[in-house]
């Protein structure tokens, strides 16, 4: 495997029958050349009240490849009723991420606290083991089994399904250490809001920015569906007018907010603006959970609403892993406006 080049591998299994095979992957990836990454490197990982799915999601957007394990149990449920398991295996899929599974062959006998115990966890297993089976998948029954196959059959699997993957930034042709760690797509965006700035004094970029605002812009969302106790991805496009994209951005914004937290209030505006739509056209649906948009739609959000001069990255708060946003001063003068008018209309 290239040594120029670092692909970051998610690692997907039930946990606590799976600890020390987990452990022992790991460890097997580093050997690789590869970047582990799951769970249980997320702070807070072990409260069962710290709902980390949406750090988990991060952390499989960013993976190059998914290796999957599969032994006894189909897992802990969420509260949509799919196990955790299920439910990264799920998103990744969707994702159209390279997944390798390790399926324990059902001809070793396993100890009954990592078998599930009642039929219905049974079923649940069997039909989950059918859907990983159509992926490239491998067998094991021993740690050391696992271990073999991972290290033998990776960099083939790798070699088939060829990934981005990651790089030093210092190393790209004409960039020094200094400029390997800047975000260029980030210094043109900032470039372009001086500009703005220089171009337009405050009221004409205020009104420019009113006139963008009720413009509408077609953009594509995800949520999980479940009928008949099954779950399943669905993407759907929407035409949905700037002002009520602003305002939902910056629903939860005091001063400033995390990406995380803004995550959360696009998705309880898509949430409250679709979940109705969904259960009505089709009534077989008894449940609707994780709404999101799609990584593209939300790099549009972020961008157009920074050209808009209505948001700003918040440079004291933000780091390398953690983006901050705030409010411009066209944008709170914007966001009262909408807030005004809305009182009004009511």
């Amino acid at each position: 495997m290239s040594t120029s080049k670092r692909f970051q591998v998610f690692v997907s299994s039930t946990y606590r029958d799976l600890v020390e095979e987990r452990q022992q992957v790991f460890l097997a990836l580093l050997g690789l050349g590869c970047i582990p990454v799951g769970p249980e490197f997320i702070p807070g990982f072990d409260n069962e009240s710290d709902d980390c799915w949406p750090k988990v999601r991060q952390q499989i957007d960013e993976s190059d490849y998914v290796v999957l394990m599969l032994s006894g149990r189909y897992g802990t449920l969420t509260q949509s009723g799919i196990s955790f398991l299920h439910r990264e295996y799920t998103y990744a899929n969707t994702l159209k991420k390279p997944i390798l599974c390790f399926i324990r062959d059902p001809r070793y006998p396993l100890a009954p606290t990592k078998k599930e115990r009642t039929a219905d966890g049974v079923a649940r297993f069997r039909v989950f083991r059918e859907s990983l089976q159509k992926h490239e998948h491998l067998p094991w029954d021993t740690t050391d089994s696992l271990i073999m196959s991972l290290r033998q059959y990776l960099p083939q699997f790798m070699e088939k399904y060829q990934a981005v993957g990651w790089v030093r930034a210092n190393t790209l042709p004409g960039m020094n250490e200094q400029s390997g760690n800047l975000n260029f797509s980030e210094q043109l965006t900032e470039l372009q809001e001086v500009k703005n700035a220089l171009n337009y004094p405050e009221m004409l970029q205020q009104n420019r920015s009113v006139a963008l605002l009720k413009q509408s812009v077609e953009l594509t969302y995800i949520c999980n569906i479940y009928i008949q106790g099954n779950c399943k991805l669905i993407t759907e496009k929407a035409s949905l007018l700037w002002q009520d994209i602003f305002t939902a951005f910056v629903s939860h914004m005091q001063q400033s907010a995390s990406e995380d937290r803004i995550k959360q209030s696009l998705a309880h505006f898509l949430e409250e603006r679709f979940a109705s739509t969904i259960y009505e056209q089709n009534q077989e649906v008894h449940a609707i959970n994780d709404f999101q948009f799609t990584d593209t739609s939300l790099r549009m959000i972020r961008l157009h609403l920074r050209r808009m001069g209505l948001i700003r990255k918040d440079t004291l708060r933000s780091s390398r892993s953690r983006s901050v946003w705030q409010l411009t001063p066209i944008g709170r003068k914007a966001l009262q406006d909408l807030s005004m008018a809305e009182a009004i209309k009511s």
